[in-house]
């Protein structure tokens, strides 16, 4: 199976999952702490991000994370769907 074929088949599985304690189970089977940390870290950015309110420096102060994570999920906001861009900013 592909990459791009396994992702696609990995988030079908999600779309099943029917309650945040299965979404918990099913994330402890396929994530470390530390991705776990990471995805965590990279909703703070995003959230921050769309938020607008700190500089990039302070942000990256603020959630310790390094510039580059920041300019990472920057770069990504840019490329995402403006109805997506949209669905976060009332998420978040």
């Amino acid at each position: 199976m592909k990459d791009d074929t396994a992702w696609r088949f990995f988030i079908n599985i999600c779309l099943r999952v029917k309650s945040a304690q299965e979404f918990e189970q099913f994330f402890d089977l396929f994530l470390t702490i530390e991705e776990k940390n990471l995805l965590a870290s990279r909703l703070k950015i995003i959230q921050g991000l769309l938020q607008d309110e700190l500089p990039q420096r302070e942000m990256a102060k603020k959630y310790n994370v390094s510039i580059a994570q920041i300019t990472r999920g920057s770069n990504a906001l840019k490329r995402i769907d403006p109805k997506l861009e949209e669905f976060l900013r009332k998420l978040l």
